[in-house]
């Protein structure tokens, strides 16, 4: 089995069990916001693999913190087809700031496994290095009908060790990394962050300035932005 050192260890199963029965890739579709949990503060303490990662100014009027997967295919084409025109408008103009937080999905064990990958890869090229592996293990899913992709290869762990090698980790680090206990506890508690504090059940799911939102295109998410940032200066 694929990452077997990773599939059955005790932690492991916490996260597919208790979480991942509750969330699913694009199980949202509705726009509507949900309760305001009130804004979170983002702790900004942590470095490397256990930081926030995060884009934009610290002191933005708005925080949108976004719970996905690596292996789910609506976040992919939010971070292809949305992202790119919420981070020109919103994040690098300094009216936002962006978090994102992994929620893993279904394969599980690959959706660890990359998550692990790229929160590794900052620990010795920072929050630069992590979007990069997150961008690429994206835009790199593949097709489930022609078997293309790192997740649907027949040989998935090949694939992470060419993402890898982008963030300049070889093979070694690579399953050094997806051996830490401690890491897959901090997802796990990402996970629990998402579902007790935001009852965040499916993926891509948003918090903007402690309110869950869901989007289905730039206009959308632009039109809660705008309106978040407007409350913001009131």
């Amino acid at each position: 089995m694929l990452f077997s050192a990773l599939a059955f260890r005790p932690a492991y199963f916490v996260i597919g069990a208790a979480a991942l029965a509750l969330a699913a890739c694009g199980g949202a579709s509705s726009d509507e916001a949900a309760d305001s949990a009130g804004a979170e503060t983002i702790d900004e303490s942590a470095t490397g693999a256990f930081a926030e990662m995060t884009r934009g100014k610290a002191d933005a009027v708005v925080t949108v913190i976004e719970y996905a997967s690596v292996t789910c295919p609506h976040c992919a084409t939010f971070h292809e087809q949305v992202y790119p025109t919420i981070k020109e408008n919103y994040i690098d103009t300094g009216k936002v700031r962006f978090v994102f937080r992994e929620f893993p999905t279904s394969p599980a064990n690959l959706s660890i496994a990359g998550s692990m990958l790229a929160r590794c890869a900052a620990d010795t090229g920072g929050m630069d290095a992590y979007f990069l592996v997150l961008d690429t293990l994206f835009k790199t899913q593949g097709d489930p009908r022609q078997r293309t992709g790192w997740i649907y290869s027949e040989n998935p762990r090949e694939e992470l060790i060419k993402i890898a090698a982008q963030a300049g980790m070889g093979e070694d680090d690579l399953d050094a990394c997806i051996n830490r206990e401690e890491l897959l506890d901090f997802l796990n508690e990402n996970v629990k962050t998402g579902r007790d504090k935001y009852d965040i059940r499916s993926t891509p799911s948003f918090v903007v300035n402690g309110t869950v939102r869901h989007f289905s295109s730039v206009e959308d998410m632009s039109a809660a932005l705008d309106e978040a940032i407007e409350k913001a200066g009131e």
